[in-house]
């Protein structure tokens, strides 16, 4: 998560970029909420229930500055925004689903549209429930994590946006429980407008489940992490184009100057969104 969610940071970004910041608050009420969320949650405690409220409707978060990110990323710059096929009801399933934003945006730009969600972490998952029962989302969220294979995994809870499965003979730093995996696969409606992967370095595994599933799935998002000596972002991009899929890069999080230093985050080196768009 970057520093601009922290109070001070993100006031230092508003002066450096004060044009923008006008343009924005005159045009988007999710960024005038923003920036009252911002002045409503910097001082509460990180990984700690709050409230807050858009649009009329409640919002329960469990943690702050992960929630002004997310916020930020899904309302603001709309990074789940889709085109609506006419006369289509659209689909969003959302493995890593966290409090359940993508749903909310969704229901705040589109109304109607179905949903399914998945989140391993018991908390967070209370929070997604209680979001998408107060705003009327047509959907479920399902309480297991997802990944490559199905079964059981240590599962290392941070109460904010970083609970994630620890692979192979990594040892938990936190809190951490066993949760059930399942295949992504086997839960897929036979059409889906919009497929988003976010599950903290599990994503590779879940890509591959899914790849003779595929064509049924319109436009993918993976928030992909990176662990050094761990290949498979290429693969992955190779096999989606294979697929069909034309893919777009962002980088979200990384070292400024990687030649000089690696700076570790939960253990992942950086963070790509990769957004797979069929032509």
């Amino acid at each position: 998560m970057s520093t601009m969610y922290h109070t001070r940071g993100f006031w230092w970004a508003l002066i450096k970029q004060p044009c923008w910041h006008l343009r924005e608050w005159a045009r988007n009420p999710a960024y005038r909420a923003l920036l009252r969320f911002h002045r409503q949650l910097r001082r509460v405690p990180r990984r700690t229930r709050a409230e807050v409220v858009f649009a009329g409707r409640p919002i329960q978060l469990c943690d702050g500055p992960s929630f002004l990110s997310a916020w930020d990323e899904i309302f603001v710059n709309r990074t789940y925004e889709i085109p609506v096929v006419e006369g289509r009801i659209p689909c969003l399933v959302d493995a890593g689903a966290n409090i359940g934003l993508a749903a909310l945006f969704w229901k705040w730009r589109y109304g109607h549209f179905r949903y399914l969600g998945f989140e391993p972490d018991p908390a967070v998952a209370a929070c997604c429930r209680e979001n998408l029962r107060a705003w009327r989302v047509e959907g479920e969220v399902t309480e297991v994590a997802v990944g490559g294979q199905a079964g059981t995994a240590e599962f290392q809870a941070d109460g904010a946006d970083g609970g994630r499965l620890l692979a192979g003979d990594r040892k938990a730093s936190g809190r951490s429980f066993t949760v059930p995996v399942e295949l992504l696969s086997r839960h897929l409606p036979p059409e889906i407008d919009l497929l988003k992967i976010d599950v903290e370095g599990a994503e590779g595994g879940v890509i591959q489940d899914l790849l003779p599933f595929l064509a049924r799935v319109r436009l993918l998002f993976v928030e992909w992490h990176s662990r050094p000596g761990e290949p498979g972002f290429g693969q992955a991009v190779a096999q989606l184009e294979a697929a069909g899929f034309d893919c777009y890069v962002q980088a979200a999080a990384g070292p400024p100057r990687p030649f000089l230093t690696t700076p570790f985050v939960n253990t992942f080196t950086q963070q790509i969104n990769l957004h797979a768009v069929r032509p």
